[in-house]
């Protein structure tokens, strides 16, 4: 049911994960996706040996406030496409507006993505600790330091001198 914490349902068809979102509130529902996918991907040692179309059931909204309105449909779709970069295209199933399909394709490349990020702030992490650990960012400060300080000086004795003239 939709209220596994990550939403993940057992299925026969090993083409596809799904996730049920019945009963969930948008927000809910956009926790269960975001930690679902990054769970599962996260299996997968690289995103090339992702093999699944990912089917999202968000149901017809029979339980909604706008009764038969499928709401969360709508939103996820959104969210899928503004909040997830690369964006993630999902589209409804013919005859079931309760199910949207999001193309393996698009994991792909949004697992890519993930550990491009991933790799780019664990880089930039290891240049500051070798800046740190090398002593030249203490140094570069220090030198900036000094500089700055100097000039400070230098401003004070020439208004002491200029004082002293008049």
């Amino acid at each position: 049911n939709g209220h596994l914490p990550w939403a993940v349902m057992e299925d026969s068809d090993v083409s596809t994960l799904k996730l049920d979102l019945h009963g969930m509130s948008i927000a809910v529902a956009h926790s269960a996706i975001c930690v679902s996918l990054q769970k599962e991907t996260a299996k997968s040692s690289d995103g090339s040996g992702w093999d699944k179309d990912v089917v999202i059931l968000t149901g017809t909204g029979r339980r909604s406030g706008e009764r038969f309105r499928p709401v969360l449909t709508m939103e996820v779709q959104k969210m899928l496409q503004g909040q997830f970069v690369p964006p993630l295209r999902a589209s409804s199933l013919p005859g079931n507006k309760g199910m949207l399909r999001i193309p393996r394709e698009d994991i792909v490349n949004w697992f890519d993505h993930q550990r491009q990020q991933k790799r780019d702030r664990l880089l930039a992490v290891a240049e500051a600790m070798r800046d740190i650990t090398s002593g030249d960012r203490l140094e570069r400060a220090l030198m900036q330091s000094s500089n700055r300080l100097e000039r400070a000086l230098r401003q004070k004795y020439d208004n002491l001198d200029e004082e002293a003239e008049h």
